[in-house]
């Protein structure tokens, strides 16, 4: 009976934990997750100062591509443009024209609208001395790239690249509209804006940034840009506060329906329509229209890392520094507030272990110095605050459940006194009552182990959820890996290996935790284990011997489940269960110790 009421709650837990899991909830607000979207997909058009700086980055971008050959340099008359022949309908290539390419915005700023140029002969040689074309997108996001090709993939016809322009157009008025709310932004117009405004930083800084890109002092200057009595400058505003990345958002938030990240682009698209300003193939189908507002709508069901304490540039969303993190919105003004919103907007588990744990996070780490070292330090703290008021809450159960281990020699001396128990009824009755007798001596709560699992499985979700959605996780790293970045992701990126930013500490660190929760885990029964070994074995004894093979079976189980969770979740957890094993370890040896000096003075 006991073992089935045992399986009964195992399988209880098991669902807890699955709903609780699933119920857990983003705390990104409708802005932070339209800043993450813009981040994905911002506009495709690309900006810059001359025709000349344009065609150098043509150039580089065709020399980048793994198949060209570097051993000549690309002349731009060996360069043909794809363009649509209206007469007949059909696609041609043209020599290479700047007219074609570039777009006049005002006087200090061009742009590459979408087209496609083929680099003629550029690529390697092969076997037979033959180079073959290299063509190439410009004017279109990673994302956008993507997405037509997926679509086409799905048999999804994909519009005409006037669509994503006149998109790009109207994006780029409705961020005008709003500039006025920005005092280093004020006064911007299309007529007057500067390649510094648009992106922050200078094309110059950004060339010299591209051939060292380990000048932090640049980087920073790039990214803050000129503060000036704590707003920035409207001539240099830095990455961080340039004209994209402040208003960026607007391309999917939409006050009216917050929820909903495609209503702005569909409400634009119908706009052009009736506009006229794109007409036949430049129209997306409403095929194409549903792709697109599904594959955000999954893009916005990850995003996770938005707890914060006040507005900041957090997340990890590219491997180029320059575009490697987004403004998250602070929760709220003050600890009691956001967690009163937690639990009202959110969720129970959300307010009540959640918020106050990641938030607990922010603080460490923006009073350790956020540099990765002092995320390290704010997580070691979190886990011991959070396994201290663990052991206080469970500690009835705790004694118990290493009182049960502590008397496992004498367990074995009655389970020797009854080796039929397993086949004979009355052995099996006569055994049950010894043991319970046993328990009833030491105050054992034979289901106390059931109830630290209960406690603890619902706790690990919530930190699982706090370090995922903690915002300064997501920032700088520890020799190369990122805490929100899982030890699978750093294992498995061999690009550059072994040198390899992270490698070698995600290594190191699932190695630790994998060591530290085999020995948490079997400390116990080897502090016992020499005690046991003084029991006279009367014979053989089915019942224990299978009841022991069942015990070692599921903490080895129960290990390597661990130990495979700890590849896929942040690195935040490895560091987490490495402390949390060490604190166990203690803890386990403290009592061991304790539990053996009573029984020696007969006060067990």
């Amino acid at each position: 009976m006991e073992k089935k009421k045992k399986r009964i709650f195992g399988l209880f837990i098991v669902l807890g934990g699955a709903v609780l899991l699933s119920s857990c909830n983003s705390f990104c607000s409708d802005v932070d997750k339209s800043n993450y979207l813009y981040s994905l997909d911002p506009i495709n058009t690309t900006f810059f100062d001359s025709v000349e700086h344009g065609e150098d980055y043509i150039k580089s971008t065709f020399a980048k591509q793994s198949n060209f050959d570097t051993s000549k340099e690309l002349d731009l008359s060996d360069v043909r443009i794809k363009k649509l022949n209206e007469e007949t309908n059909t696609i041609e290539e043209v020599s290479y024209d700047a007219n074609l390419v570039f777009e006049k915005v005002n006087d200090g700023l061009y742009k590459i609208n979408p087209v496609d140029m083929v680099a003629k002969s550029a690529s390697k040689a092969d076997s037979n001395n033959n180079r073959s074309d290299i063509t190439y997108t410009f004017g279109l996001n990673d994302f956008t790239k993507s997405l037509i090709a997926n679509a086409q993939a799905s048999g999804i016809i994909a519009p005409t690249y006037e669509y994503f322009k006149a998109i790009d157009e109207k994006t780029l008025e409705v961020m005008e509209s709003n500039a006025k709310d920005y005092s280093w932004l004020s006064g911007i117009t299309l007529e007057n804006i500067t390649y510094n405004q648009m992106y922050g930083y200078s094309y110059t800084d950004l060339e010299e940034f591209r051939k060292d890109e380990s000048n932090k002092e640049l980087l920073d200057l790039m990214l803050e840009g000129d503060i000036q009595n704590g707003v920035p400058s409207s001539t240099n505003p830095g990455r961080n506060y340039s004209f994209l990345v402040t208003l960026g958002h607007v391309k999917f938030y939409n006050a009216d329906e917050p929820t909903s990240y495609y209503s702005t682009v569909k409400q634009w698209t119908d706009e052009l329509v009736k506009e006229g300003v794109i007409t036949g193939n430049d129209i997306p189908s409403i095929n194409f229209q549903n792709y697109y507002e599904q594959t955000l709508n999954s893009k916005v069901s990850t995003f996770k890392t938005c707890i914060t304490v006040d507005d900041g540039f957090y997340g990890h969303i590219s491997n180029d520094p320059l575009n490697d993190t987004i403004l998250i919105q602070g929760k709220a003004e003050n600890f009691y507030e956001g967690w009163g919103k937690a639990f009202s907007e959110h969720g129970f588990l959300e307010g009540l272990l959640v918020y106050p744990i990641g938030t607990l996070v922010e603080n460490l780490s923006h009073a350790f110095g956020m540099n990765g070292y002092g995320q390290i330090g704010a997580v070691l703290i979190t886990t011991m605050i959070v396994r201290l008021l663990f052991m206080l809450i469970t500690l009835p159960s705790t004694l118990s459940q290493q009182k049960m281990t502590f008397i496992q020699p004498e367990l074995t001396k009655i389970q020797q006194k009854y080796p039929n128990a397993n086949t004979n009824q009355y052995e099996k009755q006569k055994l049950a009552q010894a043991q319970m007798a046993l328990y009833k001596k030491y105050k054992i709560h034979p289901f106390g182990s059931i109830i630290v699992i209960c406690i603890q499985f619902p706790l690990f979700i919530s930190v699982w959820n706090a370090f995922s959605g903690s915002a300064s996780l997501s920032r700088d790293a520890v020799l190369g890996l990122r805490l929100s970045d899982t030890i699978w992701s750093a294992l498995t990126n061999f690009s550059g290996w072994p040198s390899t930013p992270g490698w070698w500490t995600a290594l190191v660190l699932i190695i630790l935790m994998s060591a530290g929760q085999i020995m948490s885990m079997f400390i116990p029964q080897w502090l016992n284990k020499k005690r046991t070994k003084n029991v006279t074995k009367v014979g053989v004894n089915p019942a224990l011997d299978k009841q022991n093979k069942t015990m070692k079976i599921t903490s080895w189980v129960m290990t390597i489940m661990i130990i495979l969770m700890g590849f896929t979740l942040p690195s935040a957890l490895g560091v987490y269960w490495l402390a949390g094993a060490i604190f166990s370890i203690i803890q386990s040896l403290i009592m061991h110790f304790v539990f053996v000096k009573k029984a020696k003075k007969g006060k067990l």
